[in-house]
């Protein structure tokens, strides 16, 4: 039991450190390249990166009983991912990727409003300081709903979290790759429409790009992985190593170093989110 555990938490670190990347790489590639293109051409990367795996499974592999909640958690866990790369573009990326975790802080609260179940004392008191974490963060004024950057990555964090509701239901009933391959492979389609507003960003954005697609689909896969040896609960506190990843590569690469606030905040909302987590509230 002890071995299984460490082999998930070893695979959960790999994948949010896969995530980290994608986080990065969509940075390099948003620097000369619209946000659409940016996010679809990473999509589409994953997807066909996937497909042949689905191919050899055959048609009745991608048969479900739950559609529509493949197709939610597409929807709101392709949202999570647009708002969050829109998000990079005005924030600190330390600060998009931590309010792009909030997700755990807010998935009591959708639990209590749509799956009627009750919360631990504890768990609500751990909510609580993540959002004093979020205030440190974002620094609300009377002008918060301009604040785009803040705002978005709030957005992400939300809709992850719903993303993540439904993800656990589907879990139940529909393999990992299903999963991921309808949330890929819907994303895509989503994106689609939209390219034609936007210029085809020039080939350097596109690579990065097309590697940050690359680490999105290792995250998916390698988090799946890691599932299969431990409890969730046991593998999502490590989703908040992926900022500490982000942190170092925006050190490495663009000398960025986050106020001792914006730190303050960071170490708040991870503890919430560990506490939460670690209280099993989505398992």
């Amino acid at each position: 039991m002890n071995q299984s555990i460490v082999k998930g938490s070893l695979l959960g670190i790999v994948a949010f450190f896969f995530m980290a990347l994608f986080g990065i790489l969509t940075k390099i590639a948003l620097e000369d390249g619209s946000f659409i293109w940016v996010s679809f051409i990473a999509y589409l990367t994953a997807t066909l990166i996937l497909s042949p795996y689905v191919i050899t499974q055959g048609l009745p592999y991608l048969k479900s009983n739950h559609y529509g909640l493949l197709l939610g958690r597409a929807i709101f866990g392709t949202l999570a991912s647009f708002v969050y790369t829109v998000s990079i573009h005005y924030i600190p990326i330390v600060n998009s990727t931590l309010l792009f975790n909030t997700a755990p802080i807010f998935i009591p609260i959708l639990t209590v409003l749509f799956l009627h179940k009750s919360i631990a004392k504890n768990v609500w008191w751990a909510v609580l300081l993540g959002f004093i974490g979020i205030v440190i963060i974002i620094h609300p004024t009377t002008s918060i709903f301009s604040q785009t950057g803040n705002l978005l990555g709030l957005l992400s964090g939300i809709s992850l979290a719903i993303a993540y509701l439904m993800m656990k239901i589907l879990t139940n009933t529909d393999p990992g790759v299903r999963i991921i391959y309808y949330y890929l492979g819907i994303g895509t389609l989503l994106q689609l429409p939209f390219l034609y507003f936007y210029p085809m960003p020039p080939s350097h954005a596109l690579f990065y790009a097309i590697i940050s697609g690359l680490s999105l689909v290792l995250a998916q896969i390698t988090l799946v992985n890691a599932y299969r040896f431990a409890q969730a609960s046991e593998i999502g506190v490590y989703q908040y190593t992926s900022i500490i990843f982000v942190g170092i590569f925006d050190w490495l690469i663009w000398n960025n170093v986050p106020p001792v606030w914006d730190m303050l905040g960071v170490i708040l909302v991870t503890l919430a989110g560990i506490l939460i987590i670690r209280n099993r509230v989505h398992d």
